[in-house]
């Protein structure tokens, strides 16, 4: 009888030892899964070491010819450090950009700015247009960074004229030497140079013998010369300019089976219009 509790204690202690040790074993796991989870992330970061750009203003507006700047940043992630260089895409027909500093080097966690200054020609389309910058360092890119440049068309007044060399008779043209009058005091460009024929005042003597002359008598033939023409401050013409007479514009009087004795000594009103650009 007194056999059984001294058999029973042993066996109890022995059962809580073994339960204190797997305690132990699973807690000593755990800290050892841990340490290698936070090891990967660790190695994780280190593979995510880059360069972040990003674009201020996002979105600027400038005139045909003129220029405009945006800030760049650059900054480290993931301990980053090196030298950066830049690059800028997508910009319209005539425009180029130009970095100050070219480069910059970060440190780890650091940020560096660089100006982009982009310049637009005269012949810049009048456009709104999606570009991106980049920034890399040897085999390292950066995001591409999203930018807008609204380019818009600048439009100058002048005044032209025009004379007609020689006088018409049914089947002759006559070419006309447009004069342009620009009172902006510098270089503007001109296209779409156009003459119209708005009236034809016939004579008393022909509106009193009711002898017909009317704009169907005639046609117009439109310069036909390059665009755009560089005029110059003050007054010049399409002679001034070397313009060869061949692509001027032209007046003719058709030579129809109809009488068109209404049209001797006729006035003809033309008008002219064109489209000036300069800054």
């Amino acid at each position: 009888m007194n056999d059984q509790p001294e058999t029973m204690t042993p066996f109890r202690r022995a059962g809580v030892s073994a339960r204190v040790l797997l305690l132990s074993l699973v807690v000593v796991l755990a800290s050892v899964a841990g340490l290698a989870a936070a090891s990967q992330q660790g190695n994780a970061a280190k593979a995510a070491a880059g360069i972040t750009v990003t674009l201020s203003p996002s979105s600027r507006s400038v005139d045909q010819g003129q220029s405009v700047t945006y800030t760049v940043a650059a900054t480290s992630t993931g301990g980053f450090a090196g030298t950066v260089t830049f690059a800028v895409a997508g910009l319209p027909a005539g425009a180029a950009g130009a970095w100050s500093p070219s480069w910059v080097v970060l440190t780890s966690g650091g940020t560096a700015l660089t100006t982009l200054t982009v310049s637009t020609a005269t012949t810049t389309p009048a456009n709104k247009t999606d570009f991106t910058v980049t920034g890399a360092s040897g085999t390292t890119k950066s995001n591409a960074a999203p930018g807008q440049l609204q380019v818009q068309e600048v439009k100058r007044q002048f005044a032209i004229s025009g004379s007609v060399y020689g006088l018409l008779a049914p089947g002759i043209a006559r070419p006309l030497d447009l004069q342009i009058s620009n009172p902006s005091g510098k270089t503007i460009t001109v296209s779409n140079l156009t003459v119209a024929l708005t009236q034809v005042v016939r004579t008393p003597a022909a509106v009193a013998a009711n002898l017909p002359c009317t704009a169907s008598d005639y046609s117009i033939s439109q310069f036909s010369g390059t665009y755009p023409l560089t005029v110059p401050a003050g007054n010049t013409s399409l002679s001034a300019l070397g313009i060869a007479q061949a692509k001027w514009p032209q007046i003719r009087m058709l030579d129809t089976p109809l009488l068109q004795d209404g049209c001797k000594g006729a006035t003809l009103q033309l008008t002219y219009s064109g489209t000036g650009q300069g800054n």
